[in-house]
């Protein structure tokens, strides 16, 4: 899985060049006089994924660091929170300060939230006595004071991407209350309950469209992907425990739609960080994710330099 993720990778990275070979021989079968769309600037997709989301916020730091703002962002379920928090005003490096604090004081955080039987996480799973959590209300309680209200009050533009559950299709929002749109687009099956917003019951956004990178403005921006849903898992001999082939069905799932959809659609870098190792629920891993994502912030800088330097 770590080679076919390098693969991916590299081919990323050269994708700017190739693109911009692909556009100027174009430009050479076009009239001089037919004016040519130039592209400033970068979109960035934050992929879902979950606890190894986290990942994404190195690369935000590296941007901060580099002076980039991103002219558009996309989103899937724990990418468009994270997606939304930058987009709202914090910083990479504000993202990470809030995160750690949040996650990084154990399992007590959660079972004050979620579970106040004294039951452990397996009990959510009990298929005879569910424990369905309100994904607004458990959003409400965890970001931060401030939280803009509307897509209109962030200060870059979002795409949010969630799953239509009668409709089996994509749901795109970019306008009006951004907390139901964020809950819709986190709402994992079984866990949280689906949001209901502008009369479609939406459910978690990996199901359609797990790193979101062809819904960018790619005839404004270069393209930027950043994809977490790749898994490290081996055979260990054993049998998997159900919320292993919960979460690992839908690991898989969304991979196969992300690899599926490069076959057709690629954003002119694509990055994958080495979070394979971790599972869905690891969110008290966060360190260790973040320090494995952090591997990557040269190889992220390097490519978003080439880009840039392609653009006019």
């Amino acid at each position: 899985m770590v080679k076919r993720r390098n693969f991916l990778l590299a081919a990323g990275l050269g994708l700017a060049a190739a693109s911009g070979s692909s556009r100027a021989e174009q430009d050479d079968m076009t009239p001089a006089d037919t004016p040519q769309p130039s592209r400033n600037g970068i979109a960035l997709a934050l992929g879902g994924g979950a606890a190894k989301a986290f990942a994404h916020i190195p690369f935000l730091e590296t941007l901060d660091d580099m002076g980039i703002r991103p002219q558009q962002i996309a989103g899937t379920s724990m990418g468009s929170i994270i997606g939304a928090l930058y987009c709202g005003g914090m910083s990479g490096r504000g993202i990470r300060e809030f995160a750690l604090e949040t996650f990084s004081g154990g399992p007590s955080l959660f079972k004050r939230l979620l579970l106040d039987t004294g039951d452990n996480w397996s009990s959510l799973f009990n298929l005879f006595r569910p424990a369905v959590i309100e994904p607004e209300v458990l959003l409400k309680s965890l970001l931060p004071e401030g939280f803009p209200d509307r897509f209109s009050d962030l200060d870059i533009p979002l795409k949010v991407v969630a799953t239509d559950f009668y409709g089996q299709s994509q749901k795109i929002m970019s306008e009006g209350p951004l907390l139901p749109a964020i809950a819709a687009s986190s709402a994992l099956p079984v866990l949280l309950t689906p949001v209901r917003v502008d009369g479609r019951v939406l459910i978690d956004g990996g199901f359609v469209n797990p790193t979101p990178f062809d819904i960018l403005d790619s005839s404004r921006y270069a393209t930027i992907g950043i994809d977490v849903t790749g898994s490290d898992d081996e055979d260990t001999g054993e049998i998997p425990s159900s919320m292993d082939t919960w979460t690992g069905s839908m690991s898989i799932t969304q991979h196969s739609i992300v690899l599926e959809k490069l076959q057709t659609s690629q954003p002119d870098l694509f990055i994958a960080p080495p979070v394979g190792q971790f599972e869905t629920m690891d969110f008290f891993e966060i360190e260790a994710i973040l320090a494995a994502a952090s591997e990557q912030q040269d190889v992220f800088r390097q490519g978003v330099e080439s880009i840039l330097q392609n653009q006019p």
